[in-house]
């Protein structure tokens, strides 16, 4: 296709690049003395011993998990709070999957030993990116994993069909296919620790069934389904935040 997209796609196409807000130092969750870089990662540790990983979401940065992790910080417990590749603080260029899986993998290895991660969103692509490639946890936490390629995400999010299909003309000419779903049964085959997903049935970007039907196919996982909060409320929500701490033997 040839020619320039109107508006429209436009919109459309530029959710393909992150536009997350940059994070100041002054907006970071915690002080500056307390960030330690992993190659390109922006990393911030709060105590020592077997941390919690907390891995955000695509345009998010770690300031989404204001609500979770202050009540880790509040008992004490060991949190590492990061920016992934091209959001928050990051001065990467590259921002797809693998690049997020390599950053997660990263900070897993150096900061090891690590006791849980919890993500959100893309943060849970990135996370099993890492997982396949030999990061270590002992339970995990995948908030709307988004089971969908991008394309069936719009569609039942209720996107113009003939925006989206002029959209995907972009992105085919592009060399980008159809940006299909990520397979996350593949990718988390290997992990032997304990998983929790967790979804909601108002968020019909990332479906609850679909995400049950994933974790159906993946030993030691449980599924917590709630029928209306928002995709990023799932990260903010009191009950949700008292699931995981129950799930992580902390209640």
């Amino acid at each position: 296709m040839t020619g320039t997209p109107d508006s429209a796609v436009r919109a459309l196409l530029a959710e393909l690049v992150p536009t997350s807000p940059s994070a100041a130092p002054g907006q970071n969750m915690l002080p500056p003395d307390t960030r330690r870089d992993v190659g390109g990662t922006p990393l911030w540790r709060a105590h020592d011993g077997p941390a919690t990983l907390f891995v955000h979401g695509w345009n998010d940065t770690h300031r989404i998990w204001r609500q979770y992790a202050q009540d880790f910080l509040i008992n004490s417990r060991p949190i590492l709070l990061m920016d992934l590749p091209a959001h928050g603080a990051s001065k990467a260029t590259e921002y797809g999957g693998e690049a997020a899986g390599r950053s997660v993998l990263d900070v897993c290895t150096a900061e090891a030993p690590i006791d849980t991660i919890i993500a959100h969103s893309f943060g849970c692509i990135a996370t099993a990116n890492a997982l396949k490639n030999g990061a270590k946890a002992d339970y995990v936490v995948l908030i709307a994993p988004p089971v969908l390629g991008w394309a069936e995400a719009k569609r039942r999010e209720g996107t113009d069909p003939a925006v989206l299909e002029r959209a995907l003309e972009y992105v085919r000419a592009a060399g980008g296919g159809e940006l299909e779903p990520f397979d996350f049964a593949d990718a988390l085959a290997g992990y032997d620790g304990k998983l929790l997903f967790i979804g909601s049935e108002a968020d019909t970007g990332c479906p609850l069934d679909e995400i049950t039907r994933v974790a159906a196919s993946l030993p030691n996982s449980e599924v917590h389904g709630v029928g209306d909060l928002s995709h990023r409320d799932l990260c903010l929500a009191p009950d949700i935040l008292a699931k995981i701490l129950s799930f992580l033997g902390y209640t």
